[in-house]
């Protein structure tokens, strides 16, 4: 049975460099004076699922990383939900002093949205992967 950790105790911080490489990517996205060229083009609504796709990345990843590090499920769960939603939040109250940016709650709901997917899609794995094949029941008679 592996160690659980409920902390970032030793070298577990390794287990978290995927999670900051998308994490440094969103923050220079946020806070960058122009956004590149629009790949999505002219579909409605194309910021907010930049935002969504982001954040589910994130998500996934650090509950991939808390996984890996063996942290406790409550803990990896923890980890995916209040510090992505946190971040996200964080960044549209920083954003109005990198003009032209500007923080928006809407921008904050599509965050939260993309977390709330990447849980989905991540605890759907795990219980895909850990389930428990009840052995069929014979009869001898």
């Amino acid at each position: 049975m592996p160690h659980v950790c409920t902390s970032f105790s030793g070298r577990r911080w390794r287990h978290f460099v995927p999670s900051l490489l998308v994490l440094t990517g969103i923050t220079y996205l946020s806070l960058i004076k122009e956004m590149p060229a629009p790949v999505l083009g002219n579909i409605p609504l194309a910021d907010k699922w930049g935002h969504m796709l982001a954040y589910m990345v994130l998500s996934l990843c650090m509950t991939a990383d808390s996984y890996r590090a063996h942290i406790s499920v409550r803990g990896l769960y923890l980890t995916a939900i209040l510090l992505p939603i946190a971040y996200g939040g964080l960044i549209e109250l920083i954003q109005p002093h990198f003009p032209p940016r500007q923080g928006e709650w809407m921008d904050w709901l599509a965050d939260c949205i993309g977390v709330s997917i990447g849980i989905l899609i991540f605890t759907v794995w795990y219980f895909l992967m850990n389930r428990r094949k009840t052995p069929s029941s014979t009869s001898n008679a």
